[in-house]
């Protein structure tokens, strides 16, 4: 309580030193000063709250907050636009390449099936699969200019040779 002015978290602090306590009962026989032990886990555990503290703002009531739609809007990105690019840029790769993007990616068959139906090793079968990935992204960074979120969405796309900044894929 003297650490943390909440009462109902002093009280989640306290709980969790309890499991972190029952966590830890096979080292207790070779614990010299269990008060010391005990304080550790405890200030371990406040510190690790104070930690985590400010990512969560609490908020007593929801319904005062007066959130509208449009303060949260969708990220627009060209996910869907690049995923039906990138099955057309398909057709540009050499055919066992191409075959290795479509059996795995797009039908979602597992690649130790395919290493068999292809006389190859699941080893094999998988450095296949990764090489046609990597020579699909050259073929599509060589059309087009890809910008990217910090989550890995498309927010982005540009062909290189397109004057007007509209995306197509008919220019590959």
């Amino acid at each position: 309580m003297r650490n943390v002015s909440d009462t109902y978290e002093a009280e989640d602090i306290f709980q969790e030193v309890g499991f972190r306590v029952i966590r830890s009962e096979n080292k207790i026989l070779d614990v010299k000063n269990i008060e010391a032990w005990l304080y550790r886990i405890a200030s371990n555990t406040i510190i690790d709250y104070y930690r985590c503290k400010d990512r969560f703002t609490y908020v007593d009531d929801v319904d005062a907050m007066n959130i509208r739609e449009y303060d949260f809007p969708e990220m627009d990105n060209y996910n869907s636009e690049a995923g039906s690019c990138l099955l057309k840029l398909t057709e540009f790769l050499p055919d066992p390449y191409k075959e290795a993007l479509i059996e795995s990616d797009y039908n979602g068959i597992k690649q130790n099936i395919l290493g068999e139906k292809w006389g190859l090793s699941y080893s094999g079968a998988k450095n296949r699969v990764q090489r046609a990935r990597k020579k699909l992204k050259e073929t599509m960074l060589n059309c087009c200019e890809v910008k990217y979120d910090k989550r890995g969405n498309i927010i982005e796309l540009v062909n290189k040779n397109d004057s007007e900044g509209k995306f197509t894929c008919i220019n590959c």
